[in-house]
């Protein structure tokens, strides 16, 4: 099984590069936006329209995420909202939800 998903992101997966720990990793995951029904991408907020766009990622149990890792993908860097290991004994992968960078920033 491990090695048809290798297969899969081989084949279907995006080129993504993760950043933390002062290092630089690119690798290939699977990217795509998470869709709520009844909940937009963006909302008005008293400062005008904010962005709620969240993004669901799928990759490689090798390269684990953390709260403190990046992930930039299509020129644009996200902030890893949560990430748990999924799979284990069987197909192991990360599962992440991250948000834009620039929604996170204090």
């Amino acid at each position: 099984m491990e090695q048809e998903w290798r297969d899969i992101l081989a084949r279907f997966g995006q080129a993504v590069t993760l950043r933390g720990a002062g290092v630089d990793s690119t690798l290939r995951a699977l990217i795509q936006p998470v869709l709520d029904r009844g909940r937009d991408q963006e909302i008005s907020t008293p400062l005008g329209v904010g962005r709620q766009e969240r993004l669901l990622y799928l990759g490689p149990a090798e390269q684990p995420l953390g709260p403190d890792t990046l992930v930039e993908w299509k020129g644009k860097e996200y902030q890893v909202q949560s990430a748990h290991l999924m799979g284990e004994g069987v197909c192991p992968h990360w599962w992440a939800i991250l948000r834009p960078r620039d929604e996170v920033r204090v």
